[in-house]
């Protein structure tokens, strides 16, 4: 009976099925909670359309927490890359152009945060606690007081064309087939496994977290438009809980905070919503902004305790 527990425990089909199934049972919760009103068209689909961004960026940070990295400068860097994608709209008025930008500076940026960390030899988590103060603070400094506001007749075209969910949804393909059909999602997946054994067997860590980094930052860039379309202003407080959203979203989507074999791109979709259907449903449940993000705090250190064991039989990532 305990290794029939134990294999159901470790499958991979576990920990796949298992976040959508607590996610289904919370829509269910809410809907009883609210008398229906959790459920009703309008408002699934706000909580889809406010999924977007986080789904767009952690889907991009898979391909840095897989290798058992922590970038916590997401946010930030979503942020200063919306700020500045604006500002190319508003001397173009051109929304291709915003676009390229936005991805280009979003996987410069990201790129930048790798190299440090390969350059100086530093844990990435240190280096991306740097990056978070120095992207907000740049982002800060080119806003000013400022609120940089975009042209309601392009932002509402752009909405009412679905272009934020052609966007997730492109990326997401893209994502998806990098990271589960080719050789570079293998290797980033054995990093997280086993950082040593994946250097002993030939694998470069400096290349593959550079392009991890790489997409991540194309995540950040794609999910820049997204946010320039859906709020239609930029502010001081854009993407000021990004950060944490993404985070939460990759753990409650059912990913380890090592990474490895059970990472997955589909694991950030269904934690984006989760995370989404949480705020949402709290918030009509009557409980302070405040409150809402104490919970999330709490929920995400749970989570994180939870998924400290590593999988038996695997050698130390430290070399003694």
């Amino acid at each position: 009976m305990k290794t029939t527990f134990l294999k159901i425990k470790e499958s991979r089909w576990t920990s796949r099925l298992l976040s959508p199934i607590i996610l289904l049972l919370i829509i269910i919760a809410f809907s009883i909670a609210t008398d229906g009103r959790f459920s009703s068209s309008r408002n699934i689909t706000m909580i889809i359309q406010q999924a977007l961004t986080v789904a767009t960026v952690a889907t991009g940070a898979v391909f840095i927490f897989s290798t058992g990295n922590v970038n916590i400068s997401m946010g930030a860097a979503t942020a200063l890359v919306a700020t500045i994608a604006a500002k190319i709209y508003l001397k173009t008025s051109s929304v291709p152009i915003m676009a390229v930008s936005a991805i280009i500076i979003g996987a410069m940026v990201l790129a930048l945060t790798a190299l440090l960390s390969t350059w100086l030899n530093v844990r990435v988590l240190y280096v991306t606690v740097v990056m978070m103060t120095l992207l907000a603070s740049i982002q800060k400094s080119i806003l000013g007081s400022e609120t940089i506001t975009l042209p309601y007749k392009m932002t509402s075209a752009l909405k009412n064309a679905e272009v934020p969910l052609m966007i997730f949804i492109g990326f997401f393909i893209f994502c998806t087939i990098l990271f589960h059909f080719t050789g570079l999602g293998r290797k980033l997946r054995y990093l997280g496994i086993n950082e040593l054994c994946a250097e002993l067997t030939g694998f470069k860590k400096s290349r593959y977290l550079l392009l991890g980094f790489i997409i991540a930052g194309i995540g950040v860039g794609a999910g820049a438009v997204i946010t320039i379309i859906r709020n239609g202003s930029i502010t001081a407080d854009t993407c000021a809980t990004l950060n944490m959203d993404c985070m939460l979203a990759i753990v409650l989507g059912g990913m380890s905070c090592f990474g490895g074999s059970r990472s997955h791109t589909f694991s950030a979709v269904v934690g984006a919503v989760m995370v989404t259907v949480l705020n949402n449903g709290l918030l009509m449940l009557g409980v302070s902004s405040t409150l809402v993000q104490a919970i999330r705090g709490i929920v995400f250190i749970i989570l994180v305790c939870a998924s400290q064991a590593r999988p038996k039989g695997l050698p130390s990532r430290k070399v003694k």
